[in-house]
């Protein structure tokens, strides 16, 4: 798997030789990390499930390239209830490390709580999901 650089275009190619591509503000369906808030035992529980969402920027290394892109969410598919919904409290991040946006990665490279699901990316029209109208509050207030 890898992402290049073709012309203005970035494209993911995945192993089978799929491509998706994974310019800035192409909308994405992908497999990420439910950071979600439990306060009696431990801080958080990671649940994997599938989001909508759409490309930020590319990760790059000057010594290694493209390694990666982080995809802001936007949809999350809520497990327990069977259906889509639409992500309402992402706030920007201010700090050096942070959960949301996701950062997908390469297999091969490694950045702290990147997620290495590249190979479940899939471009989807964002007009898919305009008619979701429930709301999932992805940050704790």
């Amino acid at each position: 798997m890898k992402i290049i650089q073709n012309q203005k275009n970035r494209i993911l190619i995945k192993d089978e030789g799929e491509e998706v591509m994974v310019n800035d503000g192409d909308s994405i369906q992908y497999t990420g990390i439910y950071y979600k808030p439990i306060h009696d035992i431990v801080e958080t529980v990671e649940i994997e499930t599938t989001f909508l969402g759409i490309v930020d920027c590319q990760r790059y290394r000057w010594d290694s390239g493209i390694t990666g892109i982080y995809i802001r969410p936007l949809y999350i598919w809520d497990k327990i209830e069977c259906k889509w919904k639409k992500i309402v409290n992402l706030k920007p991040p201010n700090q050096k490390y942070f959960l949301y946006p996701h950062l997908l990665m390469l297999p091969d490279h490694y950045h702290y709580r990147s997620l290495y699901f590249l190979e479940t990316c899939e471009n989807r029209s964002l007009d898919e999901f305009e008619h979701i109208s429930e709301t999932f509050c992805l940050e704790k207030e």
